[in-house]
């Protein structure tokens, strides 16, 4: 029984390991090949995920405040599922609608859907995702739905433990 209350303690001191960010790959609003995690590592990122145009318009409502904030966020849109030929109207409507501050970091993807459907445990197209990421490129962090002032504050303080 001692062995038990043992290995329960360690546990709840360990730090729980980030689980890896699968691979997606995309371009920027300026034209860059992005690929998801590698263009994250080295400090923490914030990643604000959309995969359908209504969650799109909430995206602005997360990235605003954590830019003002210093945060170095990403916002990716999950674009894989649309056909090839409507990819460049949809980024370019994108890129009217998003602030210039943001379009290197406005990624626009077009592989690694499924996979991120499934880290994000995605249930409703309709709202925003959010992760934090490690430096390694670890997922810490999740969120689900639109921007809040609780859940700002509560991705600021995880944000704060990891620097």
């Amino acid at each position: 029984m001692n062995h038990v209350k043992c290995i329960l303690a360690l546990l709840l001191v360990l730090p729980l390991a980030a689980s890896p960010l699968p691979q997606v790959v995309g371009e920027s609003l300026t034209g860059q090949k992005i690929v998801l995690p590698d263009t994250l590592r080295g400090q923490p990122a914030v990643v604000v995920w959309s995969f359908t145009r209504e969650a799109g318009e909430k995206v602005e409502k997360w990235a605003a405040p954590l830019v003002r904030d210093g945060v170095n966020v990403w916002v990716v849109a999950m674009i894989e599922a649309a056909p090839r030929l409507l990819r460049p109207m949809i980024r370019s409507s994108m890129r009217r609608a998003s602030p210039a501050l943001l379009h290197p970091r406005f990624v626009c993807a077009t592989s690694g859907e499924k996979a991120m459907r499934q880290v994000l445990e995605v249930a409703d197209d309709r709202i925003p995702y959010l992760i934090l990421v490690d430096s390694g490129g670890g997922v810490v962090w999740r969120h689900a739905g639109p921007y809040s002032e609780a859940a700002h504050g509560e991705l600021l303080r995880r944000l704060a433990g990891l620097r």
